[in-house]
């Protein structure tokens, strides 16, 4: 039937905005801590420029999901596109690192922006019978911007110096911001009563609990949280890991997990349409935990490889399979806040793993960083256990 079709032209070009968007923001996000060191400053700091974009993700989050149920969602699209550009040219041009930090904190408002409205947007065009499929193929363009933007970027910081690899984020960010223009809103379902805005008449009734949260995405956002911490802690620091082990070709860890994740999510998503979603979660929070234990051991790149690749299969496939299921069956008027809950816990993830990881590395070193990670596996995994027995 038409109206069962997944590939539609709207879902089409929200896919390619997503990939050259965080296409773009990927060339950042995986260099970032490097570059801060190249300008002096220390592990720490360095952490800290990392975590600034999710950081400043998370302290908007009031604010966003209550946006994307007041404004057109494409509008805001446009406006998270245009913001991450001009910020990510800032990086580029600005010398000081108060400054780069400045625009890290930009990126990450338009980081947030961007989440809210695709994940929304994403459960209108594609059918509730399709939905987890359609976003396990959205969740390949982080997968896409894995394998090829940290690569990239690092090769041209190699060549030329990091300020290349921000431009030439800029210049990728720009075609973001051309997809967003041309995206067509879809038309309101037949049969759909008027949509009911929230009333807020004051910043105060703004900031209220119910205006921002939607209370039963409560515990996907934590457990999203938690069992990302091992590749939000990757993402940003497996460079530094692999030098402190005198190991190279660190950067092949990105093209590992974007393949596994590449053949994963979409075909997790398929099975958890077919299957239900709690007969997968399990499995893959035990891949991840073997992603953990082989990257805390890692002693030359072939470990670093396969820990990528289970953590793509693991951590990369779960994370649509419970993004999926925080927004299935919600009504349209909650739809913002419902995407907007589910993002806080990666957004605090993001924000506090490489922080937190840059602070074990420098002092304990590798295993330190890792078993970190598997703590919070582990914990994301009792959550989802006791979830599913309070649910039978």
């Amino acid at each position: 039937m038409a109206s069962e079709r997944l590939w539609t032209a709207g879902f089409v070009n929200l896919l390619a905005f997503d990939i050259i968007y965080q296409f773009g923001a990927y060339m950042t996000n995986t260099v970032i801590s490097v570059y801060a060191v190249t300008l002096g400053a220390t592990y720490a700091v360095a952490g800290l420029m990392a975590g600034l974009n999710p950081g400043a993700s998370m302290a908007s989050r009031p604010f966003t999901g209550l946006v994307a149920d007041l404004v057109s969602k494409k509008a805001l699209m446009v406006a998270s596109a245009a913001l991450f550009l001009m910020a990510t040219l800032g990086c580029a041009l600005l010398e000081s690192l108060a400054l780069i930090g400045a625009c890290r904190v930009l990126q990450g408002v338009s980081f947030a922006l961007r989440s809210v409205c695709v994940i929304s947007l994403v459960a209108r065009v594609v059918p509730a019978s399709r939905l987890h499929g359609g976003m396990g193929w959205m969740g390949l363009s982080s997968v896409l911007s894995t394998a090829v933007g940290p690569i990239i970027s690092q090769q041209v910081g190699v060549a030329v110096g990091y300020r290349g690899s921000f431009l030439i984020a800029s210049g990728i960010l720009v075609v973001a911001l051309g997809l967003a223009l041309a995206f067509r809103r879809p038309p309101a379902p037949e049969g759909e009563p008027a949509r009911q805005r929230p009333a807020v008449g004051s910043l105060r009734e703004a900031l209220r609990w119910r205006n921002f949260i939607y209370r039963p995405n409560l515990i996907f956002t934590v457990m999203a949280g938690l069992s990302g911490v091992p590749q939000g802690a990757s993402l940003a620091l497996i460079i530094l890991a692999a030098d402190q082990r005198g190991i190279g070709g660190a950067t092949l860890f990105f093209t590992a997990y974007a393949l596994a994740a590449f053949v994963g999510r979409p075909l997790m998503g398929r099975v958890a349409d077919t299957l239900g979603a709690r007969r997968i979660v399990l499995p893959l929070f035990a891949v991840e935990l073997a992603s953990v234990a082989v990257l805390g051991l890692m002693a030359n790149t072939a470990m670093i490889i396969a820990g990528g690749f289970l953590l793509g299969i693991g951590q990369g496939s779960l994370y649509p399979v419970l993004q999926a299921e925080a927004v299935a069956g919600v009504p349209p008027e909650a739809m913002g806040r419902a995407a907007n809950t589910f993002y806080i816990g990666p957004d605090i993830n993001m924000f506090l793993s490489p922080v937190i990881g840059s602070i074990l590395l420098g002092s304990l070193g590798v295993g330190a960083l890792y078993a970190f990670g598997g703590a919070a596996v582990v914990v994301a995994a009792v959550l989802f256990v006791a979830r599913t027995r309070r649910a039978a």
